[in-house]
């Protein structure tokens, strides 16, 4: 329903409630993953309300969790939606929660493959003959639908820094 912010014991604050709920979603990964585990939780966007001195009727909320394993993923998700339930229930306000249909998987290289490619590309593209690691990223990547159907290796190829050597 909303209501004037001078009165705000008259009604039910989703704002306060958004809030509530952004804080809390910030114990997922530093309370619920195991530290060897690679997990984010980001709340990226609020919209709620267009008056300064109105308490809106409702906020919405959108963000992304990523990780570096399908099951890690599953298990964010989860926790996610027991925390923004919970915490709406608390502060008095209904929740509906949406996800993508199609949530990006990680991007997880076949051993085998990513070997034999290191081997022979290896020493086309770099002076030293040798493909270097990256670190893994959080970023979504459509090529994981494909290496979850087939055997896939998925690399970075630059031109370098124009350094020399090349940093």
């Amino acid at each position: 329903v909303g209501g004037h912010a001078a009165m705000p014991h008259s009604t039910i604050d989703p704002v306060v409630t958004a809030s509530a709920i952004v804080m809390n979603l910030q114990t997922i990964v530093s309370r619920s993953l195991s530290p060897l585990e690679s997990g984010v939780c980001s709340v990226t966007k609020i919209d709620g309300g267009d008056a300064f001195n109105v308490i809106p009727h409702s906020t919405l909320m959108r963000g992304t969790i990523r990780a570096l394993s399908t099951e890690t993923l599953l298990s964010l998700r989860s926790k996610v939606e027991h925390i923004v339930t919970t915490t709406a229930n608390v502060y008095g306000c209904n929740v509906t929660i949406e996800w993508s249909p199609d949530f990006y998987p990680p991007t997880i290289n076949d051993p085998e493959l990513f070997e034999t490619f290191s081997r022979h590309v290896g020493a086309q593209v770099s002076p030293e003959g040798v493909l270097r690691d990256v670190e893994p990223t959080m970023g979504g990547e459509d090529f994981a639908f494909l290496a979850e159907s087939i055997p896939s290796t998925f690399f970075l190829l630059g031109q370098g820094s124009g350094t020399n050597p090349p940093t």
